[in-house]
């Protein structure tokens, strides 16, 4: 079997925090992988990320108070404790700079990254709203949410892959192998907007078929009909995705997101976009 040999998971100071450190801890120990726990500055919440730049963020950043090291320490103690119980080797960073470089200049030596849904509602958001938008495109890694509400699991069971054929998500399948691997059960969704009734005998489906047998995956697949409004509103997509990894009971969705950066100007594809604002279970994304 495939394995991830070093995993990436971010730490801050809320609650749901634990639940992700836990998976992250229990998908190191199944494959034996080193776990970094990785603990970035927080953005103060005074200041909004829209109109900063990164001279007067860095000010601010060297005006946080003495109350960061002592958040940080108990951070530390969880993760670590966390670690333990699952028999997983860890390491503690907590380097000092801007968290978008910081978490992908880190994430570019690991081999999964698993962050947090961004939560809107929370009373302090530790990091900025696109931040996990911008570590997918930016760290060449896949990228495995953790939604902010619901349970998470320790395993991932049954996996709804989203396939369409392209680039992206053949390299969601190729990065996710370690977990496909492991599941009882993985669905093969295709998706396209441009059709109203995908076809099953469609030229690449054979050909994933093949591909996931020989790595001891058997897939079921079914197409998932879009109506005309769907295919305009790609955000529907999305929204069909999710209700789908509820009919089969999903735990965990594969896909493949298109984005680019120019000019620090963030454009995410509408699918992705959907997913990572409302997902109702972990979900891991490949660029």
């Amino acid at each position: 079997m495939m394995a991830y040999q070093t995993i990436l998971v971010h730490i801050d100071d809320t609650p749901r925090c634990a639940a992700r450190v836990e998976l992250a801890s229990d998908l190191a120990a199944a494959g034996n992988a080193h776990l970094v726990g990785l603990y970035l500055p927080v953005l103060p919440a005074d200041l909004s990320y829209a109109v900063i730049n990164r001279q007067n963020l860095q000010a601010a950043l060297d005006r946080q108070t003495i109350s960061d090291q002592h958040h940080e320490q108990d951070a530390r103690q969880k993760f670590e404790a966390i670690a333990a119980r699952a028999g997983a080797t860890a390491e503690w960073r907590a380097p000092q700079g801007l968290a978008d470089d910081l978490a992908a200049l880190h994430a570019r030596h690991a081999d999964l990254i698993v962050l947090g849904q961004h939560d809107g509602q929370a009373p302090a958001a530790p990091v900025a709203e696109r931040f996990n938008e911008n570590l997918i495109l930016a760290s060449g890694r896949p990228v495995l949410v953790v939604p902010y509400t619901g349970p998470v699991p320790h395993r991932f069971r049954s996996i709804l892959i989203a396939w369409n054929g392209s680039r992206e998500s053949a390299r969601a399948v190729g990065d996710a192998m370690p977990l496909l691997e492991r599941a009882d059960r993985v669905t093969a969704a295709i998706i396209d907007p441009t059709n109203v009734e995908p076809r099953l005998d469609a030229p690449n489906t054979n050909a994933l078929i093949d591909y996931l047998s020989r790595h001891g995956v058997s897939a079921a697949f079914e197409a998932i009909p879009a109506s005309h409004e769907v295919g305009v509103d790609k955000a529907g997509v999305g929204e069909l995705l999710l209700t789908r990894a509820a009919d089969v009971a999903a735990d965990l969705i594969v896909m493949g997101c298109y984005g680019h950066a120019r000019l620090r100007e963030l454009v995410m594809g509408g699918v992705t976009r959907t997913l990572l604002r409302s997902m109702t279970v972990p979900t891991l994304l490949s660029h």
